[in-house]
């Protein structure tokens, strides 16, 4: 090779754990200047053209010079990793089993997932066609006695000489002066005017919303303490993770604050993630009333164009905070100094998709590698977490036992369902239920009313022949939503109309059985009809910032009713909530998994917590058929710690999390036999492979068998040895990822085991 020649190294993006090493590749002269760790890039391949990821340059290559190829060409955007996110996405990639550019992907601007809008330079932005005025042209255009221009011409000067800046968008002016495209072109070129395209910003902002806590923050002792362990850690520049286990309300978005000011102060950025794009709206009010504009959220319920806008931002050093979810952890924000976790026990912190990451554990990771402090906040830790800051040296366990603006206990109670006369009251709003929201709302207070199921029933059954009608894709039962009038299977999202007739046996003889959030609310409507009362799950909030129009409208003075699911049990700060009831939390214990006690405990704390916020008394009551059910009776003792220690040993008789680590590995396909078979292999491929100690369950049938027509078994793996397992795996289990009959999805540390 001629001298003064680099290299690249490239991962080429295709799927395919097979290919997923580097390869060398020429930098032209030309790009030289251009080419560094993060770059996107056009590669030649065989006979087409791939995107590849730069991960490393250098000067020279192992490869025959004859062997090597040019790259084609850059892609129109800028790095999207440094060495240090490449270091954390190599450690996704070994740990979670996938291939690195599977991973590379999670760092690429919104908008760019793909090859074709990759290979676009420009796209992404959005620009405006703008007209400004030449005021020295004009005034010297003005005072020749000569100068004739047409009436439009003269409109459009006027417009543009009238308005502050002295430039307007093209659309505009020309509806504004009612004139023509072809006026415009004439004092182009008489250069009386100008014409560019500028980039627009697509902005996203919550307001309008109440956010409680100014600026000037008063802190109790606990608060206090927490905020300086973190600044010593800031200070010293020291990667430690600290655990703020907090009571709801215990004021852990105020030590949020004041550690994200001193971050802020000293030059650095700050990271705060919650788990879901409901609890977005207020925190983001709260921090703006200190932040102002530097404050940035970042989530999938903005427009493509919208995230593609604040990532730019944040890759340019605009924004001090971003506030967002999972997304937001690989955007790439500099010199940043403090990641904080709210809510660090949810599950939605798990990604679902390819790359099954969990964000907590990659933050964790990302904290070590940049060496700053980690914090994770909750009332209600997952034990895995709880233990490990017990049990490492670099962890931190922060307690706040106190709520930071009210002294008074929320009163709890219990109704035990079985003793409901069915032919006299109602299961679901029960009296004891109904006589207690009459109560608070004739006192001109709010109710939160907790189901966790959505849709209208639960099933439709035919009271003649006995069938359920059942998704064909999943052999699941459907669920009936009323608002839409359709069955709809809530594991792949397949629609049908509800006709009320049965199609086993063609008779108008079908029963509407259980009760999801939409029965709920009719029942609500319909006793309390001159309320507002809204409504908050998944179906409803699609549209884009329907969380915000329905927080906005709830949190408004006066009674109010807010009915809904998982979404409304954190992070809702409204003082007015005197009273939160529990509609039926059986249906939680009942998956065949073992986080479920830890689940059920967690949401009805959480949604506890959203009653008695401030001076009022708050009470909480909980409709169950299990009233003495260990989970249930160390929620009416409020006692975590019980709660914590009852659940760990039980999980350390079974040697689950966290005293090991699972892997579920998932093997699905479109023909039953293919996956059984396909399963029996992939354990004999294990058990010959596989050096490490592990124990073993299944291969089994998943207990959600078939899903979107893919039928579905696992194995479990149990191992105190995760990183070396998780290495063998990725070796063993190459040959099977090319197998076109059946899917493998390996699953570390599965939140869910479904």
């Amino acid at each position: 090779m001629e001298p003064g020649y680099k290299y690249a190294e490239v991962y080429i993006d295709i799927r395919s754990l097979s290919v997923d090493h580097p390869f060398d590749y020429i930098i032209p002269h030309a790009m030289l200047d251009s080419i560094r760790t993060g770059s996107v890039v056009i590669v030649p391949v065989s006979n087409r053209k791939e995107i590849g990821y730069v991960v490393r340059v250098k000067d020279k290559s192992r490869v025959s010079a004859g062997a090597l190829k040019e790259i084609a060409g850059l892609t129109g955007i800028s790095p999207v990793f440094d060495e240090q996110m490449l270091e954390l996405a190599m450690w996704m990639s070994r740990y979670y089993v996938q291939p690195l550019t599977g991973v590379l992907r999670l760092f690429l601007p919104p908008g760019r997932k793909n090859k074709r809008t990759l290979q676009k330079k420009g796209k992404g932005y959005k620009y405006r066609t703008m007209i400004e005025i030449d005021r020295n042209a004009y005034g010297r255009a003005a005072d020749d006695p000569g100068w004739k221009r047409s009436k439009a011409q003269k409109r459009i000067l006027d417009r543009l000489s009238q308005s502050g800046s002295g430039m307007m968008e093209r659309a505009m002016l020309l509806k504004a002066s009612s004139s023509s495209a072809g006026s415009i072109k004439k004092l182009i070129e008489k250069r009386l005017i100008r014409q560019n395209k500028r980039r627009v910003r697509r902005d996203f902002r919550y307001g309008g919303l109440p956010g409680s806590g100014g600026t000037d923050i008063t802190m109790n002792q606990y608060q206090r303490k927490c905020i300086d362990l973190v600044r010593s850690s800031l200070e010293s520049r020291e990667s430690r993770k600290f655990l703020i286990q907090g009571v709801t309300g215990s004021g852990k978005t105020e030590i949020y604050m004041n550690i994200c000011k001193k971050v802020i102060a000293s030059g650095r950025r700050a990271l705060i993630l919650v788990p879901e794009i409901s609890l977005t709206p207020q925190l983001f009010s709260r921090f703006e009333k200190m932040f102002g504009r530097e404050v940035a959220v970042y989530h999938s319920h903005m427009s493509d164009g919208e995230r593609f806008d604040r990532w730019m931002e944040i890759l340019e050093g605009e924004v001090g905070l971003v506030i967002g979810t999972r997304s937001a952890l690989f955007t790439p924000l500099k010199d940043i100094g403090i990641i904080i976790i709210d809510e660090e026990h949810d599950p939605s912190y798990k990604e679902g998709s390819m790359v099954r990451y969990n964000t907590r554990d990659v933050a964790a990771r990302l904290s070590e590698i940049k060496n700053i402090p980690l914090i994770m906040g909750s009332a209600t830790p997952s034990v895995s977490t709880r233990y490990m800051v017990e049990n490492k040296k670099d962890c931190t366990l922060m307690r706040v036992p106190v709520r930071a603006r009210s002294s008074k206990k929320v009163e709890r109670q219990v109704v035990d369902l079985r003793s409901i006369d069915r032919k006299k009251e109602d299961e679901f709003i029960t009296p004891v239920l109904h006589k207690a929201i009459r109560e608070e709302l004739e006192k001109d207070n709010k109710v939160i009313i907790f189901i966790n199921r959505r849709g209208f029933s639960n099933f439709v059954v035919c009271r003649g022949c006995g069938n359920v009608p059942r998704c064909p894709a999943c052999e699941l039962s459907y669920n009936y939503h009323r608002d839409s009038g359709k069955l709809i299977c809530h594991h792949c999202g397949r629609e049908e109309k509800y006709t009320g007739v049965c199609k086993q046996c063609q008779t108008a003889n079908l029963f509407l059985a259980g009760s999801g959030i939409q029965r709920v609310e009719e029942k609500i409507r319909t006793r309390f009809r001159d309320v507002p009362i809204y409504r908050m799950d998944s179906d409803i909030t699609k549209k884009k910032k329907s969380h915000q129009e329905i927080i906005g409208g709830f949190s408004a003075p006066g009674r109010a009713i807010m009915i809904g699911t998982q979404m409304i049990t954190k992070g809702l700060d409204i003082e007015d909530v005197t009273l939160v009831g529990v509609i039926n939390c059986d249906g939680m214990f009942s998956l065949p998994d073992y986080h479920m006690n830890e689940r059920a405990y967690q949401l009805i704390t959480q949604v506890a917590g959203r009653a008695g916020r401030k001076d009022k008394e708050g009470r909480v009551i909980i409709q169950t058929y299990r009233p003495d059910a260990g989970v249930i009776i160390h929620l009416m003792d409020e006692d975590y710690e019980k709660f914590y220690m009852e659940e760990l040993e039980n999980r350390r008789e079974l040697s689950y999390p966290p005293f090991s680590n699972l892997v579920n590995i998932i093997i699905s396909g479109h023909n039953a036999s293919a996956v059984e078979d396909g399963a029996k292999k992939v354990l004999d491929k294990i058990n010959k492979d596989i050096k490490i100690n592990i124990d073993m369950l299944g291969p089994a049938p998943a207990p959600f068998y078939k899903i979107n027509k893919f039928y579905r078994w696992h194995i479990l793996l149990k191992t105190k040895e995760i990183d070396s397992l998780t290495a063998e795996l990725g070796e063993s289990l190459k040959s099977h990822r090319k197998n076109k009959d059946i899917r493998l999805i390996i699953d570390v540390d599965p939140e869910w085991i479904l």
